[in-house]
């Protein structure tokens, strides 16, 4: 059997409206890394497209298509940083994921750093009297099974492995050392506290 030739997919501004929304209904996302989206998108179809003659007016096209899409899901707020920040701290933050952590995340996706100053100032004003990092830390040991909830007997090696842990995990020693010496009944208390 002879295979047919595929067809040549070209670059419109409907496929990437269709594309925007498509990508929108499944994921929340700043307006970065929709920008990058769409920008893979256009890449990816002009290589398809077999066009390579005038492929370079094309992609600078489709870089106006591309501002004036995410404009509009701006406008529409389909696209907001400051909540996606804040949804995507919060579960983070439950994750065991420490302050810095949740930082240089949301970073990554293209949130500003003044957006994330503020989205970490509100999630520790939600928590009250409990400290971000010490509440994600014990998260953490949970999680991993380190120190009081651990199912290993005590040894030197292991407790600095486990310090190593949450020291490359984005917590301070002081932190670190702090909630692998903690009983575990204390340990159980500041998770009830916090609501985990």
């Amino acid at each position: 059997m002879d295979k047919k030739p595929h067809k040549k997919k070209r670059l419109t501004r409907d496929y990437l409206i269709r594309a925007t929304y498509s990508y929108l209904q499944r994921f929340a996302t700043t307006e970065k890394n929709l920008r990058d989206v769409l920008d893979r998108k256009v890449r990816r179809r002009l290589m398809l497209s077999g066009e390579e003659e005038n492929a370079d007016s094309l992609y600078e096209e489709a870089q106006t298509w591309i501002e004036e899409i995410v404009t509009r899901a701006m406008e529409q707020n389909l696209v907001n940083d400051r909540s996606f920040a804040a949804a995507k701290s919060a579960s983070l933050n439950r994750n065991g994921n420490s302050r810095r952590t949740i930082s240089q995340k949301l970073q990554a996706k293209g949130v500003a750093p003044n957006v994330v100053d503020e989205v970490l100032h509100d999630l520790a004003e939600e928590m009250d009297d409990l400290d971000l990092d010490y509440m994600a830390a014990v998260k953490y040991l949970r999680k991993r099974r380190f120190g009081a909830f651990s199912l290993r007997h005590d040894g030197v090696d292991i407790i600095e492995k486990e310090l190593a842990s949450l020291c490359r995990a984005g917590f301070s020693y002081q932190m670190a050392l702090k909630v692998l010496k903690m009983p575990r009944d204390e340990l159980e208390e500041v998770m009830y506290q916090a609501g985990s």
